[in-house]
């Protein structure tokens, strides 16, 4: 689904990068690139980087990074450039990570971040790149980037509208538009983001996806947030609005991922 929407797993100016550093055998690492992928779950990214052939030719080893294994494949299942390990990405990186990777990527930690400050893991991936190497944090901005769709425009699907716009609402998500000026407070440079469309056909799927969130950002955020006391009249919503996705009324959530980058200065 994201690479649907994105069209790509590595930003294309990163898959520039990488060629270039390829190219250029100005490392100190036997000519092998580093990626990493944090809060990488059960490592389907990388796994999917592996195969695209955005890293064909490439030399790379690729790291998933997780505050727990529970999700992981056994490593007798993983491709040999392919390794798994269990660090914490709200606090400072073993030393042994320092400046290590080319490319550090992230993907949807927003609510692990609530209405709190992305910097602890600004400063934890930073501590992670190597000089001039790269960050890419792709996310779903609720606040900003989330639309209930109808195929009749005076249908109306009251639930599923309820649910996405408790999901603006539950948390301060302002900090995601502005991760490229939060990025360029804590040092980055080249920071920029863009939101990514999804094809028409694929909004059910996303729309299912981001119905699961929903439940899991009721249970994770509705406890910092909320007194607890609208929490299952929240989630008695989201039956209703997968009866609203069926095909009697159609209703879908047109929902745009935002790709953000940015680049660790070379000194």
């Amino acid at each position: 689904m994201w690479r649907d929407a994105l069209k790509f797993f590595l930003h294309p100016l990163i898959q520039i990068h990488l060629r270039h550093k390829q190219e250029s055998k100005q490392r100190g690492d036997e000519g092998v690139l580093q990626v990493a992928d944090l809060a990488t779950g059960t490592g389907i990214w990388l796994f999917d980087l592996v195969k695209s052939p955005e890293v064909n030719g490439l030399n790379i080893q690729f790291h998933g990074l997780d505050i727990s294994n529970s999700l992981f494949p056994h490593s007798t299942w993983l491709p040999k450039n392919v390794s798994l390990s269990t660090s914490n990405l709200l606090k400072e990186p073993p030393e042994s990570l320092h400046g290590k990777f080319d490319v550090v990527h992230v993907r949807l930690v927003l609510s692990l971040i609530g209405s709190g400050s992305p910097k602890p893991i600004m400063r934890h991936i930073k501590m992670l790149l190597k000089p001039g190497g790269y960050l890419q944090w792709d996310e779903l901005d609720p606040r900003n980037h989330y639309d209930v769709l109808t195929p009749k425009p005076d249908e109306k699907a009251p639930n599923m509208t309820s649910t996405f716009e408790r999901v603006g609402t539950i948390a301060d998500w302002s900090w995601i538009a502005k991760l490229p000026e939060t990025l360029r407070e804590e040092g980055f440079e080249e920071a920029s983001q863009s939101p990514h469309e999804p094809n028409p056909e694929m909004f059910k799927a996303w729309t299912y996806m981001d119905l699961c969130l929903a439940e899991e950002l009721s249970y994770n955020l509705q406890r910092k947030y909320d007194d607890g006391e609208h929490g299952e009249k929240w989630r008695g919503l989201i039956p209703k609005a997968y009866d609203e996705a069926d095909e009697a009324i159609g209703a879908v959530l047109r929902v745009r991922p935002t790709v953000t980058i940015a680049r660790k200065p070379l000194d």
